[in-house]
């Protein structure tokens, strides 16, 4: 089974490589990671980066995603995009502060609207806790499953209208 996770993941990232982007820049929110703002940028037509920060639980998080995008053929302005990152957060929790790095996997559709500088993302992006300041009193499961986020953002230098 894990053969075939990876030969699917392979196959998604690399396959990846062949696809344009309409946007250099965009800036907004981004809700799931708790509510946090959002900056992506493309590095080139395929690859980005998104820059994330805000609070979340009391505390904050801050982190960032490499991003490889790809065409869906069959929905203009639709693109699906595969890629990974790290956030480092804090929060609290009945009385005690807690802080932890994780690294994540991201994978995640986006649409970009013909008319509206506007475009709109969702994304799961689960991780594993690389460290942390936990004292549980024992082993815990480091995957965090339940990472994910609608974004809406706003495309900078965009000649489309509202």
């Amino acid at each position: 089974m894990k053969k075939i996770i990876f030969t699917f993941c392979f196959a998604l990232f690399f396959g990846a490589l062949a696809q344009a982007q309409d946007y250099k820049s965009s800036v907004g929110a981004k809700v799931g990671y708790g509510l946090v703002g959002s900056y992506k940028t493309f590095l080139n037509e395929k690859s980005a980066v998104e820059v994330f920060g805000g609070l979340r639980w009391g505390g904050f998080v801050a982190g960032a995603f490499y991003q490889i995008h790809k065409d869906i053929e069959s929905v203009d302005n639709l693109r699906w995009f595969i890629g990974g990152g790290g956030s480092f957060s804090t929060w609290s929790f009945v009385g005690s502060g807690y802080t932890e790095v994780t690294a994540h996997f991201d994978i995640g559709l986006e649409y970009t609207f013909d008319d509206l500088p506007i475009n709109v993302s969702v994304d799961y992006a689960p991780g594993i806790v690389l460290v942390d300041t936990y004292d549980f009193g024992g082993s815990y499961n480091r995957f965090r499953g339940g990472y994910g986020a609608l974004t809406v953002r706003y495309i900078l230098g965009s000649d489309k209208k509202l």
